[in-house]
């Protein structure tokens, strides 16, 4: 998805986590400028990603269908 959508895979699952139904706020927890410059794409990520797109990422991470 990340490739898909010229960005990081640190921004797709920031963004990820901020669509999260329960409200998530995420920090990256890193002094690494490098970290830093891959997240920065995050909260544009958040705002592009469809419920689709979400639940795709979901499902993968569980490794098993929404019920």
């Amino acid at each position: 998805m990340a490739r898909d959508k010229d960005t990081t895979p640190e921004a797709i699952v920031l963004g990820w986590l901020m669509r999260h139904p329960a409200g998530i706020e995420p920090v990256i927890g890193t002094a690494s400028p490098a970290r830093i410059r891959a997240c920065g794409d995050a909260v544009e990520q958040a705002g592009r990603m469809s419920r689709i797109e979400w639940y795709r990422l979901f499902t993968a991470a569980r490794g098993a269908p929404v019920p």
